[in-house]
């Protein structure tokens, strides 16, 4: 009798888990070097929490209209976007740094930008890799995805310190790059093949978000777990 081996992950899928890891090393870098420069800028406690509130309300805000985006329009491209976008708003924040700053007004309003960047970004990006692995090694790519998420996120605040004392802008040409990396291996990315939605038009965005919203209402188990996501 012919025994089956166990599924391997494709290529494509363990590919991702480098752009899974740039994201994070990315993002949670530079917003560690971020809420350092707005200290030293202004010396006040309140300023890094409204500099949190900048990038988490956009976030909230567009998370039901991001979910649809992500149903109905090719999500390498809808993450690779928000990827690209991300980088625009490391290379303004490079920028910015080389200028001698006075102000935290436009940092407040590029991380703005940047929310806006990863609202669209998770929802794409997790069900992305869904998309791409057979049904077989799921659990496994869920959990490795967490790691390599994880290993970003401590990697990135590490290793942009030490770039920031070499030189205060520096992490954010690292972020740049490190983002235009994960964009590459997001389009570049084998389509899964999978069906998508019609394309949305404004009425129906809006009528998706509305209806995925009436059923959080209805489930409070779902509210609350996707509350602590949102939160984490």
């Amino acid at each position: 009798m012919h025994t089956r081996g166990p599924v391997r992950i494709p290529l494509r899928v363990r590919v991702l888990f480098v752009a899974y890891f740039l994201s994070a090393f990315a993002v949670i870098g530079q917003v560690t070097i971020v809420g350092k420069q707005v200290y030293d800028l202004t010396g006040r406690e309140l300023d890094l929490g409204l500099l949190g509130l900048a990038e988490f309300l956009p976030v909230a805000l567009l998370a039901p209209v991001a979910g649809t985006v992500a149903d109905r329009i090719d999500r390498r491209w809808v993450f690779g976007a928000a990827l690209v976008v991300e980088a625009l708003g490391s290379l303004l924040l490079f920028g910015y740094a080389r200028s001698e700053p006075t102000s935290v007004a436009p940092i407040f309003w590029i991380i703005g930008f940047v929310g806006i960047a990863r609202a669209f970004a998770t929802p794409s990006g997790r069900a992305l890799i869904i998309d791409l692995s057979p049904v077989e090694v799921v659990a496994r790519v869920v959990a490795l995805k967490s790691v390599a998420y994880q290993v970003g996120i401590i990697a990135g605040p590490v290793m942009f310190g030490f770039l920031f004392v070499v030189d205060e802008p520096l992490p954010y040409l690292a972020g740049t790059v490190a983002l235009m990396v994960a964009f590459g291996i997001a389009v570049l990315t084998p389509s899964s093949g999978a069906r998508r939605l019609d394309a949305p038009g404004p009425g129906r965005v809006g009528h998706d978000a509305l209806e995925g919203l009436r059923f959080i209402r209805r489930s409070p188990l779902l509210f609350g777990a996707m509350g602590l996501d949102l939160f984490a």
